[in-house]
């Protein structure tokens, strides 16, 4: 008898249990719907905006359900637009609320009670952070109450609607990213450098593990930026992985975090010193810490940037016919390239100077070699021709090359020997004068 009353009560809470819904519909009504455009945005997807269907006021859509039951709407009208965080529980099948909009930002909604307060915050959030950019220069104390307000009326709009635990942690992690970016704009809005603020960021909030270790961080973009700001020995790989693994235990942060790491260390080490070290530095952490092993396989790229490594392999290059020129065309010099694009200013500083350098350098043992990186050929031909640029002028689809040579910016030169292999990586510019001449002049 026992047995079967406890298969009963078994049964019946299963059967109780609320299901996870697949598809979540949300209907959003407003006054204010003449040429207003809204999407819903499911947080923590894949998946991107869907357009709400507009019917004299009444916006819907239905897209997959968020894994963390947040969605944004975003609403456009003219040059205005207004991005509201929404909450449904994964468990509710739908969610109908009426938004207004009004003046400078402000915004109320009628719906549950989660849905009310972060439209209040939304609104309190646009308010401070008009303070905040109204500031006169050296104003930096009038600052500090305005940054406070983002943490401080986020704690009153939670208490007043009695908000879900959900949108009390949204709520309050949001806050603490207002006020950590607004303390990040504050030398450019006052107009100071950073040593005369008056209070520091660590004066104003706490340290972020004690705020960011939620899987709701993650769906804040600059989550990761902010926890990496705060590792004591950041520039060290396995110092900063074992940081973040002792001050944070949210998984799915945690892979963000590490993969910030990694992915930092990927693009700022120094390839021409020690890098089979820092290959086998940054696989050991691999093992170690459960990085994504694609950052090994990107550092192993880079071996390109090493001094006597060949022409990186599958870099295509074409002429303005769109015919394929190999590298290996030009062995039996050295070779100066010049990475560029038709847009980027300092490039276009640097033709001139090139091309004169050209023309007047004696070591016949030196050919030069421009390489485009535009995302189109016309843009590349476009200005080649206003330019009158002569020589060996080649264009990389894709930029490739730049990738492969771990290029941060452009312009940026190297040379490659007559054997095709890397002679040296970030080579002087042409406006460098007599230096980079008696450079080119000495390759024999």
């Amino acid at each position: 008898m026992k047995k079967t009353l406890l298969l009963i009560l078994a049964f019946g809470l299963v059967c109780c249990t609320p299901q996870r819904q697949e598809t979540q519909s949300v209907t959003v009504t407003t006054d204010d719907y003449a040429d207003r455009k809204m999407t819903l945005v499911p947080m923590g997807n894949n998946e991107g905006a869907t357009e709400m269907t507009p019917a004299n006021g009444t916006y819907s859509a239905t897209v997959a359900t968020s894994t963390t039951g947040f969605y944004n709407i975003v609403s456009i009208k003219g040059h205005s637009q207004s991005i509201v965080p929404h909450y449904i529980p994964v468990t509710q099948s739908e969610e109908a609320s009426h938004l207004t909009f009004g003046e400078r930002g402000t915004l109320s909604l009628d719906g549950s009670k989660d849905n009310q307060a972060l439209a209040a915050y939304t609104t309190a959030y646009a308010k401070n952070s008009r303070a905040l950019w109204t500031l006169q220069k050296g104003q930096a104390e009038a600052a500090r109450p305005i940054l406070e307000a983002f943490i401080t009326q986020a704690d009153s709009i939670i208490k007043a609607y009695r908000c879900s635990k959900p949108v009390k942690e949204y709520m309050k992690i949001w806050a603490y990213i207002n006020a950590y970016d607004g303390y990040g704009s504050l030398q450019r809005i006052v107009g100071m450098p950073a040593e005369e603020i008056p209070f520091s960021r660590a004066e104003l909030l706490p340290d972020p593990h004690t705020i960011l270790d939620s899987p709701l961080a993650a769906l804040f973009p600059n989550t990761p930026h902010i926890v990496y700001a705060a590792i004591p020995n950041k520039n060290n790989l396995d110092s900063a992985l074992l940081y973040v693994e002792q001050h944070y235990t949210d998984t799915i942060l945690l892979k963000k975090v590490k993969d910030n790491i990694a992915g930092r260390y990927v693009t700022r080490y120094n390839y021409s010193v020690d890098f089979e070290k820092g290959l086998e530095r940054l696989e050991k952490a691999t093992e170690q810490y459960g990085l994504d092993p694609q950052h090994a396989v990107n550092f192993a790229k880079h071996r390109a940037t090493v001094p006597g490594q060949p022409f990186p392999d599958g870099i295509v290059l074409q002429d303005r016919h769109g015919n394929v020129v190999d590298f290996s065309t030009f062995r039996g010099k050295y070779v100066y390239i010049d990475l560029w694009a038709s847009w980027c200013v300092p490039c276009l500083r640097e033709v001139p100077v090139l091309q004169q350098l050209e023309k007047t350098l004696k070591n016949k043992n030196v050919t030069f070699l421009s390489i485009s990186i535009d995302a189109t050929q016309e843009p590349w031909i476009k200005k080649m021709d206003e330019k009158h640029m002569h020589g060996n002028q080649l264009w990389n689809p894709g930029n490739t090359l730049g990738k492969a040579l771990n290029v941060k910016g452009i312009p940026f030169f190297a040379i490659y020997d007559p054997d095709g292999k890397l002679y040296m990586h970030g080579a002087p510019r042409p406006s460098q004068g007599p230096g980079l001449v008696e450079l080119l002049e000495g390759l024999k």
